[in-house]
């Protein structure tokens, strides 16, 4: 018997159970390390970090749909061009993702002001990525190799792509504990990622032209590919696995593209190395800040994941391009606000909070692995909301021994962006047998904005701080619980919440509570009341009291009525109410919309805009 390294000597390691997935495991935690080591490069580079992040978001999701598109057959792709419905398949081959990062990184260069030198960036932190993705590969048995009688070989328990493909090739006997013994291909590979990242070590000290690097790194990871490919099983290969005969030999589809691209690699690194000896070598170019640049890429991104669909993107893909999306667009706002508080004009927040909003709705799809199991059915709502407005209050300076300062008029202005993640559980009986008689919603809202207050009088020894601005930002856990004809809701925010303190209005309220109730159908009648309506940011909330009707219907709903500003101090003559319209449309299964409108009163305005996307209900 062959010395083996046994899968499945205990129960966590069996890769076949559907709880430990080893691939999508080791998948993040490639990415989560290429990222890192690519930050950290660039810092050591000099790079600036927003638009370093930027391209690297760009190149990480050309690089994941890179690595499906190679892999699509010939029907998928007309498919896919036909209908523009991205094909349910989950075959990948790093040699795509290789090519459509490469490509996008060479689109990006110029416009992002980077010289050819960024190219060089990426091969360290790749090598090491690749490594850790050799371990999943091995712990799943994809990529696996053809069958040896080495002391090397691995073998894996039933249910296993090696398993199942010896067993369907009449290789194994009826109830075989394992399969036999295959060459360990992915640990060749992981070797071989090791060993060019030695290489490039070694050498990082020459000075090489800009991009000179990266050619080495692809030349001679092909060509390890190539050779690691004469033992590698064909049923393990996603893409080229079958055999072209070219002037009496005989290689792979894959291997006859290998041989054409590793050696064009390696001759473009050497032609490089010495072409220097004629040409003076060019200093490494730093790119300059451009958020307006950083924000359209952002964008661009968004659009692409919304278009491609629910089925091209993992939920590990969805965290990782969430991420990356989601720092690009902190630092922006960041550095927008900064920009704000100079020429006092907050409003210039807007565009990254709005984006922001958008990041988890457009690439919060549902995941090509999403399961579903049995139970109460239940959903989950993500959505985002921008709101803009302004308020006129008194405010004063407060404490010591002076007492306070007189009452001043001040006008606040403010943008706010709010996420909202949200679980509801439908009426129905549990896994227990019990049964549930309200639909329960359980969610939490993270706010955050920016409010510019503008002394309005005359300028007044106790005026401090005139045009300040000032950062909001909130978390807001609450609960709701409805039945066909009583609603009602609580909830609590803390964090920066905004300047609507009813004493000493130069500080910003720290701690608050949220309610509502309803009487009522929502589908035909009904009322509300609410106190501190919390549906689009913290920056001034209204107390509402208002009717509504759904039509006869769940896809639209209608409300309006009265909202009061909290109990702060106005001027003489100055009313505090005012009036409210709020619609909301659902015009897909998932996708919905609302709308929030206060009016008639000049000293109390705001706007508000909110998409949700609920993702497909799913039982346990």
């Amino acid at each position: 018997m062959y010395p083996l390294l046994l899968f499945g000597a205990v129960s966590w390691a069996v890769p076949a159970d559907a709880g430990y997935d080893f691939y999508s495991l080791f998948y993040v935690l490639a990415f989560g390390l290429n990222l890192l080591l690519l930050v950290a490069e660039g810092r050591r580079r000099g790079y600036p970090l927003r638009p370093w992040l930027v391209v690297l978001a760009c190149t990480t999701l050309a690089f994941i749909l890179g690595t499906k598109l190679l892999a699509f057959s010939g029907r998928e792709w007309r498919g896919l061009l036909t209908t523009g419905y991205w094909p349910s398949t989950e075959a990948r081959t790093v040699l795509g993702g290789a090519l459509a990062g490469t490509l996008t990184l060479l689109a990006l260069r110029r416009p992002f002001g980077f010289s050819w030198h960024v190219f060089d960036a990426f091969t360290l932190p790749m090598c090491a990525a690749l490594a850790v993705q050799c371990i999943g590969c091995v712990l799943t048995g994809c990529c696996f190799g053809e069958p040896t009688a080495g002391s090397w070989g691995l073998t894996y328990p039933p249910d296993t792509l090696p398993y199942l493909v010896q067993q369907a090739q009449g290789l194994l006997p009826l109830g075989a504990a394992r399969s036999l013994p295959v060459h360990p291909t992915q640990l060749y590979s992981l070797g071989l990622c090791v060993a060019v990242g030695l290489v490039l070590l070694l050498t990082r000290h020459r000075r090489w032209p800009g991009g000179s690097r990266r050619l080495l790194h692809l030349g001679l990871l092909l060509t390890g590919r190539f050779l690691i490919e004469f033992w590698r099983d064909p049923a393990g290969e996603q893409v080229g696995a079958a055999l072209h005969t070219h002037g009496g030999l005989v290689l792979k589809q894959v291997q006859w593209t290998l041989l054409v691209l590793a050696p064009a690699a390696l001759g473009l690194w050497g032609w490089l190395l010495h072409r220097p000896k004629h040409h003076n070598l060019q200093p490494e170019q730093l790119p300059t800040q451009f958020p307006a640049r950083n924000l359209l890429a952002v964008a661009a991104l968004l659009a692409l994941t919304a278009w491609l669909g629910p089925l091209s993107l993992t939920l590990p893909e969805v965290v990782v391009v969430k991420t990356l999306l989601l720092t690009v667009l902190v630092l922006e706002g960041g550095a927008l606000l900064l920009g704000a508080a100079g020429s006092a004009q907050p409003f210039r927040v807007a565009l990254p909070l709005g984006l922001a909003c958008t990041v988890l709705i457009l690439s919060s799809q549902a995941p090509a692995d999403s399961t579903t199991g049995h139970g109460r059915e239940k959903y989950t709502t993500l959505s985002g909301s921008l709101s803009l407005g302004n308020f006129r209050r008194e405010q004063n300076l407060g404490g010591g021994c002076n007492g306070s300062s007189p009452l001043l008029a001040y006008r606040h202005r403010y943008a706010t962006g709010t996420l909202d993640l949200a679980v509801t559980e439908l009426p129905g009986v549990d896994e227990d047998g019990d049964m549930h008689k309200a639909e329960t919603t359980i969610g939490v809202r993270v706010h955050t904005g920016a409010d510019q207050q503008t002394p309005t009088g005359d300028p007044q020894p106790y005026t401090y701080d005139a045009d300040r601005l000032s950062f909001l930002i909130g978390l807001n856990p609450y609960v709701q619980l409805d039945r066909k004809w009583l609603g009602m809701g609580i909830g609590f925010m803390v964090g920066n919440l905004g300047y609507h303190r009813l004493y000493y209005g130069d500080k910003q309220s720290l701690l608050d509570l949220q309610t509502s109730l309803r009487f009522g159908d929502r589908q035909v009648a009904y009322a509300i009341a609410d106190y501190n309506y919390l549906g689009y940011g913290t920056a001034n909330p209204q107390h509402r009291f208002g009717v509504g009707t759904g039509f006869g219907g769940t896809r639209w709903q209608l409300v309006g009525g009265a909202a009061s500003a909290k109990t702060y101090d106005v001027s003489s003559g100055q009313n505090r109410w005012s009036g409210f319209l709020e619609a909301q449309g659902r015009f897909t299964p998932q996708w919905q919309a609302s709308t929030f409108l206060v009016l008639g009163n000049p000293h109390q305005q705001q706007v508000g805009l909110r998409l949700g996307y609920r993702f497909p209900p799913k039982t346990r």
